[in-house]
């Protein structure tokens, strides 16, 4: 009974401190202006005070969430969190939009938001979890695809290429571990993987004389 209540009461606190965060500037905003909250918002954004930003622009999102203001909060959510760099919770929220917004006048840049996100989320050493450079060529392909013109196309086009090297090194480094221990089954097949997946890339020149050696024997 004590947690429903918390349920119930949590929100409303949350959605009242948020409101009280707009009296912190000197200014008296209208409460019942989205427009009016959500410069406010964009003048703690350019004061790099990203939380206060985030839970004003909440603020407009669940207040007046047929407005105009809604829409853009949602997008000026994921880009604090880009500017955070919170790779995934900027892409999370890129695709969201996206998804609720396809013919957006920013839906381009949304989409290209996703594969950066993705693509900065990428770790350096390759013997690490890559799916978010999957995820990276899977979003940028979207975009291209979907708008080849934008002035952006081009900048995604070299991110999926150097996506699409770390992932076949990914697999070059899997082969070359079975190789080393002479498990030559496994390693035929990864290399083969990389030759046909990723076959402008360096590794795939490596994986075709390491499949000539092994054939060989």
């Amino acid at each position: 009974m004590v947690f429903q209540k918390l349920k119930f009461i949590l929100p409303v606190v949350l959605f009242s401190l948020a409101l009280g965060l707009f009296g912190c500037s000197g200014k008296q905003i209208d409460e019942n202006d989205p427009g009016a909250l959500f410069r406010e918002a964009e003048e703690e954004i350019k004061g790099d005070h990203y939380q206060i930003a985030i839970e004003k622009l909440r603020v407009v999102k669940n207040k007046f969430p047929y407005s105009k203001f809604s829409i853009d909060s949602e997008l000026r959510i994921a880009d604090i969190y880009f500017l955070q760099e919170s790779w995934g919770e900027s892409a999370v929220s890129y695709e969201s939009f996206r998804d609720l917004h396809p013919k957006h006048e920013k839906a381009a840049y949304a989409m290209f938001r996703v594969g950066k996100s993705y693509f900065n989320d990428v770790p350096g050493n390759v013997a690490r979890d890559l799916t978010s450079a999957q995820k990276g060529v899977e979003a940028y392909g979207d975009f291209v695809r979907r708008f080849p013109a934008d002035p952006q196309a081009k900048e995604a086009q070299t991110d999926i290429a150097t996506l699409r090297k770390t992932l076949a090194d990914k697999e070059l480094y899997i082969a070359n571990f079975y190789l080393r221990r002479d498990l030559l089954d496994s390693a035929r097949p990864r290399f083969k993987k990389i030759v046909d997946l990723y076959p402008e890339t360096p590794a795939a020149t490596e994986a075709k004389e390491k499949i000539a050696k092994i054939d060989s024997k």
